[in-house]
């Protein structure tokens, strides 16, 4: 079930409100987390019924492994939470990357040795690493081992189980007992939490897939482009990706308030980075803090010193690992080394104290960046992606529009997403976070109009046209 259809919006949402809030007033003290646990368990399956036992299998065995660790002394604690840490990594590289592996080894290229080709659960790279965390958490003794009825809401929780944010336990098992109180949250909390919803619906249904619409046309074009098309195209992946993604963090974030439980913000307005440090402060922001926290620091702190050169090796490291993440390619290893040597230059720059580079220089040099490096992420071969990136050098052709004037024909809809896509493009570089919008939001009539409005127009959108899938959907 998406987010953004008609069945999600009209019909489970409301319904999952409603029946928690009658949960609320019974005498079964846990009633509304259960109905979340019930609600967040058909969200899953509606898509793929048959991965439910997957995901349900995976918070067995961490919530076994957690518990099974906890009263045990040092060295077999540290075992058992080792042994946790290899599982879930085993557990999504089965699925995800078995083949991948095996593809690049040439004996088996050679012989034509066929593997099974597991399709992975939906959602599996993002509670696979919410788990690593929990147990993470577990061994640091920062929470305790909880329930399988709290492990098991935490992890399944529908506004984040398919596609982020990548939640941390310490930040959501704590408010269950809120959750479980009798007092609904307040309509102010509603009508903020409506407000992100309507942003974020809008968000995907109109810029995102406005934005998809030259994303396509160019990536399949990519043969006759010139280089100004060719840079075209890639920012407007990159704009359909941020709206795409921000958009569904927003009505995940939303959906989660209007039950009362807060989740970790993911976005902060990060085409207006002026450096690739600050971008990926302000980009898929739980996924930044996973790559710092959990893979940079460990492989740093394994040198003796933290030098500037292994600085620089854990950075592409870190960089590599979660651009393969995000897929098993190599085009997502090379999107992820294409932010780690931009990093690296920009760790560099700055510890070695060098003249400071101008805000619009600096905002300029990091769009480009991401823009190429977006190249790669949305090519579907490592061939695709080097036989693009020539024609955004080509200066043969430089200026040429003959693809972007075949693109903007003539009709009506093209005229409403060319609009769509310039608003799109100004609000992304100059306009306020949709956090930062439902953060200062006030009750006020112009506020009630905007999220009327904002649901309305997306509604319209839904009806008149097949919407895209979230492009985090196959992550």
């Amino acid at each position: 079930m998406s987010f953004n259809s008609f069945k999600y919006i009209l019909l489970f949402l409301p319904l999952v409100i409603l029946l928690v809030n009658l949960a609320r007033k019974l005498p079964l003290p846990r009633a509304p987390q259960l109905c979340i646990l019930l609600a967040s368990i058909y969200f899953y399956a509606d898509a793929q019924p048959a991965h439910l036992a997957y995901l349900l299998g995976s918070i067995i065995a961490n919530w076994l492994i957690a518990r099974w660790m906890g009263p045990t002394e040092e060295g077999p604690r540290k075992r058992i939470f080792l042994f946790g840490i290899v599982l879930n990594v085993t557990f999504l590289c089965l699925f995800k990357y078995v083949n991948f592996f095996f593809s690049n080894i040439p004996y088996l290229v050679h012989h034509h040795i066929q593997l099974p080709n597991l399709q992975f659960p939906l959602g599996i790279s993002f509670f696979t690493l919410a788990q690593i965390m929990y147990l993470i958490e577990c061994y640091e003794e920062m929470i305790p081992p909880s329930s399988l009825f709290d492990h098991a809401t935490f992890v399944s929780f529908f506004p984040y189980v398919i596609s982020g944010p990548i939640p941390r336990a310490d930040r959501i098992l704590h408010q269950f007992p809120a959750l479980n109180a009798r007092t609904s949250p307040s309509a102010d909390v509603i009508a903020r939490a409506l407000y992100l919803f309507s942003m974020g619906l809008i968000k995907k249904v109109v810029l995102a897939d406005a934005f998809s619409k030259a994303a396509d046309y160019g990536f399949n074009s990519a043969k006759n482009m010139s280089a100004m098309e060719g840079w075209f195209f890639a920012a407007s992946y990159a704009l359909q990706l941020y709206f795409d993604f921000s958009g569904y963090s927003d009505m995940a974030i939303a959906s989660a308030l209007m039950l009362g439980v807060e989740i970790p913000r993911n976005f902060d307005a990060p085409f207006q980075s002026r450096s690739i440090i600050e971008f990926w402060q302000r980009w898929h922001i739980t996924l930044s803090q996973f790559i710092t926290t959990y893979l940079y620091t460990p492989i740093l702190t394994s040198f003796k010193r933290a030098t500037l050169r292994n600085a620089s090796f854990a950075t592409l490291t870190a960089m590599a690992i979660a651009g393969l993440w995000h897929g098993p390619s190599w085009t997502f290893v090379i999107f992820g080394l294409i932010h780690g040597v931009a990093l690296v230059i920009n760790q560099y720059w700055k510890k070695k104290k060098m003249s400071a580079v101008p805000d619009a220089v600096g905002w300029v040099l990091t769009m480009a960046v991401v823009a190429f490096a977006n190249v790669f992420f949305r090519s579907p071969t490592l061939h695709f992606a080097v036989g693009y990136v020539g024609q955004m050098f080509n200066w043969h052709n430089a200026f040429g529009t003959a693809n972007l004037s075949a693109m903007n024909g003539a009709g009506l809809m093209v005229g409403v997403y060319l609009i769509a896509q310039v608003v799109g493009a100004v609000l992304a570089v100059a306009g306020k976070s949709s956090e930062t919008l439902a953060r200062n939001f006030t009750p006020t009539a112009l506020n009630a109009a905007a999220t009327v409005a904002f649901t309305l127009g997306a509604l319209i959108f839904l009806n008149s046209s097949i919407s895209k899938p979230f492009v985090y959907f196959a992550f």
